[in-house]
């Protein structure tokens, strides 16, 4: 259970510098090749989260008898039901920010 709440984290923490690095472009006006990784990552977690309705490895903590989210794990259980609706708005209006701002 451990080992799973380390590999969680460590793709959650991944996944937050995916998000980090596209609002760097979108503030540096910069592509490239990273970029488009980063892209690709938080667009797969999107996809996997709205077609598992929740986080896949969530489903697989619950499943191996931790019922603590990551995010709650995290944040705590006041804050974690907000950590995915504002990081899925924060992803998607860097996405929208990247095409209104054009690259240098």
């Amino acid at each position: 259970m451990r080992t799973l709440r380390l590999v969680h984290s460590a793709i959650g923490v991944g996944e937050l510098g995916c998000l980090a690095y596209l609002w760097w472009c979108v503030v540096t006006r910069r592509r490239g090749r990273w970029l488009k990784i980063a892209s690709s990552v938080l667009i797969g977690e999107g996809l996997a989260l709205v077609v598992a309705n929740r986080c896949p490895l969530g489903i697989l903590q619950r499943r191996a008898g931790d019922d603590v989210s990551m995010f709650e794990l995290w944040f705590g259980s006041g804050i974690a039901p907000f950590a995915i609706p504002v990081l899925t708005v924060g992803t998607l209006v860097g996405f929208v920010l990247l095409k209104v701002r054009p690259a240098r």
